[in-house]
């Protein structure tokens, strides 16, 4: 039996997976979980008002150069507010912050 001799170019290859292109659609799966569409933005106006609002007002919500431009980032802000002040609240919690503030304010 002949075999033919083939140019590398020509070969199949198998690649692997590219980790680093994986990563964005994980992470944007990883918050529509985290940041469940039934948040409940009433929980999330109570909380504010009676744990953010010691610290700042809305105007940091609607200055010109606001930090948070996405939603992921308005949620990654509110785990960090959370973290930073000890309120140890529970993923709806956040959730529903997130909520709150995205449809009074931001808007995403």
């Amino acid at each position: 039996m002949t075999r033919i001799r083939r140019h590398p170019s020509e070969l199949p290859t198998c690649k692997e997976p590219d980790m680093k292109k994986n990563r964005l659609p994980l992470l944007a799966v990883t918050l529509l979980v985290s940041l469940p569409a039934a948040a409940n933005p009433g929980k999330g106006a109570a909380l504010y008002k009676k744990e953010c609002t010691a610290c700042h007002g809305s105007e940091v919500f609607t200055r010109p150069d606001r930090r948070v431009t996405s939603l992921t980032a308005l949620n990654r802000q509110v785990r960090q507010c959370n973290h930073a002040l000890e309120k140890k609240w529970f993923d709806e919690d956040i959730n529903a912050v997130v909520s709150y503030l995205n449809q009074q304010f931001y808007k995403f």
